[in-house]
């Protein structure tokens, strides 16, 4: 539906950019709401990111615990990483330079399985997520980014859920790849 079309439409009137950074920009924008009245929203400018859910040939996920320094904590995720502005529309190549990246893996089995926005009442962030199968050992490991701690763990689906249950696991993408792993489970039997 084009934006004209629809009765929920705000109008952007004008737009300040607050702050511009590496990963993020934070804009202030002026809108219209649909019924007239002027209002503020603020928008996190996000490039994306890619999400793989890598099983192993024995049924497990391959997950990369890692500091969050926003939630003050440790936590259990599947590996993931933004896409970079200079990079172009292949989604594919950023998922398995990840993989490399954090896992020291690669597959000539990469399958998207969907594409969703994080937080949409704030962000445009999109991640885009894969289903990896047949891993392989790459011959040479890709370093991890400077700033990148990480230890890789691989799990069965009740371990994972356990993490859940423990909150270790508490990122929507990572719940989103266990969900779609009891389905997928569910199908098979």
């Amino acid at each position: 539906m084009d934006k004209e079309d629809s009765r929920y439409y705000e109008a952007v009137v004008a737009k300040k950019r607050m702050f511009g950074g590496k990963i993020f920009n934070v804009d202030v924008e002026q809108v219209v709401l649909p019924n007239g009245i002027p209002d503020i929203r603020e928008v996190v400018e996000h490039h994306g990111a890619v999400g793989i859910v890598p099983f192993t040939d024995d049924n497990k996920m391959i997950f990369v615990r890692q500091w969050r320094t926003p939630l003050d904590q440790e936590t259990l995720e599947i590996p993931a990483g933004k896409i970079d502005p200079d990079e172009g529309s292949d989604l594919k190549e950023v998922a398995l330079r990840e993989m490399d990246e954090e896992l020291g893996l690669t597959t000539d089995h990469l399958e998207k399985i969907t594409a969703f926005f994080a937080s949409p009442g704030y962000s445009n962030e999109k991640l885009t997520m894969f289903k990896a199968t047949d891993l392989k050992k790459v011959e040479f490991k890709r370093p991890l980014d400077p700033d990148e701690f990480l230890n890789v763990e691989t799990l069965t689906l009740d371990e994972a859920k356990a993490q859940i249950e423990k909150g270790v696991i508490c990122d929507s993408k990572t719940i989103y790849a266990i969900t779609y792993w009891e389905l997928l489970q569910a199908k098979e039997k």
